[in-house]
């Protein structure tokens, strides 16, 4: 009845309700009180009738259509998601302990515990946490019935695992979360080559005790197994733990790392299929996040992705990594879509398959959709810190800032040195009243060695600017040492193009330009150009580098030049393409106009971005140095006000 209640709301009905009946006693009133003078008795009667006749009509219109900007259209079905209450059928993995006398088996441990939970994940009829989340209990003291709240599940399975030369001792217990009270408890000695075939015993025998109903292919697909080789699978584990950002480490860093594990991986086992899915995942990451924009670099990950389908047609991982490389690779979200059905179909309980299709549906201006599965991704996978901020940052994309900081704030909780989440915490009240000094706060909280990718550079240089103090960040830009900056995720400000490096002359140059030093300006944005240039030469897609080669010539005072690089940029890349890049793109156009004094052109374009999902704010408009040629416009006024 709450999902009932819930869907009457986003469809409206309520709304819709409320106004019938306004208008309904309106008409009435008129109806009971005028018409009689000039109408029939019959008439009047009529009326009323048509009234309430109309209201069970007009209800079920509101249920079925929707008022948008577009048009009338139907409303789009929501998924079905946001369970009030634990699932009796529901499980957290916890690591196994490794009791080994060489620590060395730590990831023999991990791997158990991990190719349990992968199998238990096929299972549409559970509930089943993933890795992410699970994987933080590693080590620690547990509080189970403590750890089955924060998770959601009625239960836990835990375990120890010791390794005496080529023997294993597996120690398994499934436990009531909310009772502590042990379900069952068991010990297998088996032979190391044993290790899969005692792992999917153990994973049929939990299904059994959690009463889940297993269809046959869920029960066949239990029976594959990775690899045979021990050593390629821990490589394999290695490499899977640097996947993914968490806001402490640095993604570039991270994925060569892990992408040389794996190749090691794979020269022992080629035919490991889940290896190559993960690659994929590395190369489509390292493109689609501006570290190496290459056509070569997006054939990788096509590449393997295929050969891990053409290995495993059935694997849920093979599925979900080609539908990164048409996300990625050109927004071909459709396709994506396709095969993250299968890939759902394979794994339902993936948190990544639910984390990937919101991202996909904020991209295709579906918000609300987007929130439903990013919620859907977080109950499998409260913990994970790229889901946790995927759903903060859509939030805050569409001004519901209350909910991001609620949601930032349990980042950090739960992942004390994924500092970005206090970054992007802060951006919220300069987004809202233009006031930088509680992100000036956050920057001086900042451990000294934590810059992933230079993106607290990046902010910290942009907060000077905006305090119109270039020497402040001159050496701030000095003190990186760093040649190229992204800016970690913490876009919405203008310039910020999500998913773009920048050179480091492009900050040198409006340094230069806000302290009116007009030949040291040219001279970085000459030297930026180039950088970019180059980069748009060997790139597979050149939206971002036209945009960037437009704010450049605008800078550089070649206004023809500058627009027309602007506006295709923003045709490459519309709104219509993109719900969540193109009002970045849309923005950076009105900030050519603005720079190369086209102010009319440049309000007019604010006008119909400012009030768009991850479009720019009052509050950064008041803020941001790039605004300043407009600021006696009373129409620029206007909109901060």
């Amino acid at each position: 009845m709450r999902n009932f209640f819930a869907e009457l709301k986003r469809r409206k009905v309520y709304r819709v309700a409320i106004s019938y009946a306004v208008i309904a006693w309106l008409v009435v009133q008129i109806d009971t009180q005028v018409f009689p003078f000039f109408a029939p008795t019959w008439v009047v009667k009529l009326v009323i009738v048509l009234v309430v006749l109309g209201i069970p009509v007009a209800l079920v219109l509101s249920w079925i259509f929707d008022f948008t900007p577009e048009g009338i259209k139907r409303t789009e079905d929501q998924p079905a998601f946001r369970p009030s209450s634990v699932p009796e059928k529901s499980i957290a993995v916890l690591p196994f302990e490794n009791l080994s006398d060489d620590q060395q088996n730590t990831y023999l441990a991990d791997g158990i515990q991990d190719d349990i939970l992968s199998n238990l994940a096929k299972i549409a009829d559970l509930k089943v946490i993933s890795r992410t989340s699970v994987r933080q209990y590693r080590g620690v003291e547990r509080n189970l019935r403590e750890i089955g709240a924060a998770l959601g599940v009625a239960h836990i399975l835990e375990g120890t695992v010791r390794r005496a030369g080529n023997r294993l001792r597996v120690n398994a217990q499934l436990i009531n979360a909310r009772t502590d009270a042990h379900i069952w408890a068991d010990t297998f000695d088996r032979e190391i080559t044993d290790l899969f075939v005692l792992q999917s015993d153990l994973a049929e025998r939990i299904a059994a005790a959690l009463r889940a109903n297993l269809s046959p292919e869920e029960k066949a697909s239990m029976q594959m197994h990775p690899t045979a080789d021990l050593d390629a699978y821990d490589l394999y584990l290695r490499a899977r733990d640097l996947f993914r950002w968490s806001g402490s480490g640095d993604p570039k860093e991270n994925g060569d790392i892990a992408l040389r594990l794996l190749e090691d991986a794979l020269s022992r086992d080629p035919n490991f299929a889940l290896a190559h899915a993960l690659a994929s995942r590395f190369h489509g990451e390292l493109y689609w996040f501006g570290y190496d924009r290459t056509r070569d670099r997006l054939a990788k990950a096509r590449t393997e992705a295929e050969t891990a389908l053409k290995l495993r047609p059935e694997l849920g991982d093979a599925r979900l990594a080609l539908a990164y490389y048409y996300y990625f690779g050109g927004r071909h979200y459709d396709l994506a879509l396709k095969e993250l059905e299968f890939a759902r179909q394979a794994t339902p309980n993936d948190a990544e398959i639910w984390d990937a299709i919101g991202a996909i549906e904020r991209r295709r201006n579906r918000w609300d959709e987007a929130v439903a599965y990013f919620e859907r991704a977080r109950q499998l996978d409260p913990r994970n810190p790229s889901v946790i901020w995927n759903l903060g940052e859509t939030y805050t994309s569409l001004r519901r800032y209350d909910e991001a900081d609620r949601l930032f704030a349990h980042g950090l909780q739960v992942h004390p040195n994924a500092h970005l989440f206090s970054l992007a915490c802060a951006t919220h009240e300069l987004k809202q009243d233009g006031d930088p000094a509680p992100l000036e706060a956050a920057l001086k909280n900042m451990p000294p060695d934590f810059n992933p990718g230079g993106s607290v550079t990046t902010v910290a240089v942009r907060v000077a600017l905006m305090q119109r103090d270039p020497d402040r960040a001159t050496k701030l830009l000095e003190s990186s040492g760093l040649t190229e900056l992204n800016d970690g995720g913490i876009g919405g400000i203008a310039n910020a193009i999500d998913g773009y490096t920048f050179p480091r002359t492009w900050y040198e140059a409006w340094i230069a330009r806000q302290r009116g030093d007009t030949d040291a300006a040219t001279r970085a944005f000459e030297a930026a150009r180039l950088t970019v240039e180059h980069d748009a030469r060997i790139c597979s897609s050149d939206d971002k580098s036209l945009c960037i080669l437009g704010l450049i010539d605008a800078g550089l005072g070649r206004k023809k030049d500058a627009i027309a690089e602007a506006r295709r940029a923003t045709e490459l890349l519309p709104i219509s393409k993109d719900a969540f890049d193109g009002p970045i793109m849309a923005t950076n156009l009105a900030v050519v106009y603005a720079l190369t004094g086209e102010t009319d052109l440049a309000i007019d374009q604010l006008e119909q971005v400012l009030r768009l999902p991850n479009g720019p704010t009052p509050g950064l408009l008041k803020a941001e140095p790039e605004w300043d040629s407009l600021r006696g416009d009373p129409r620029f006024q206007a909109l901060i006000a």
